[in-house]
């Protein structure tokens, strides 16, 4: 009897522990209009689980979850209270860190890279190049002399 209750229990616990590996914690920085944008930005596009408000000793002073039910009018209806409080904390607190806890999307890839490509020539190959150009007459706008 106690161990299928220790084992419903891990079970339980196992999930929790799951799906708060799908999360990470970012950090914002930047100047208070900079940060609610941000923040905007980001519960809009509906991956943003919650957002902490730290002192510099690491004190919670404002946590609230960031789950979104409704789009449009009503998302600032029911997060404009928590985007004022955000705003109060960070114009009054000078040494505050913004966390943002966001999910992991594992479909998308966390990175982008833009890429040159880049030729790289044999040294048979410049070879032939430097031969093909010797080749060539160079006079340009004056007639061959036969």
């Amino acid at each position: 009897m106690k161990s299928d209750l220790l084992t419903k229990n891990f079970k339980k616990s196992a999930i929790i522990m799951e799906k708060q590996s799908n999360t990470i914690l970012e950090e914002i920085q930047g100047t208070v209009d900079e940060i609610i944008s941000q923040i905007k930005k980001l519960i809009k596009e509906g991956n943003t689980r919650r957002v902490i408000i730290k002192n510099k000793h690491g004190k919670t002073l404002f946590q609230s979850q960031l789950t979104i039910g409704a789009a449009g009018l009503t998302f600032f209806v029911f997060y404009a209270p928590v985007i004022t409080a955000i705003t109060t904390l960070l114009l009054v607190a000078n040494d505050v860190s913004v966390i943002v806890e966001k999910e992991v999307d594992q479909d998308k890839d966390e990175y982008e890279v833009q890429a040159e490509v880049i030729e790289i020539k044999d040294e048979d190959e410049v070879d032939e190049d430097d031969s093909k150009q010797n080749d060539t007459d160079k006079t340009v706008g004056k007639d061959k002399k036969k």
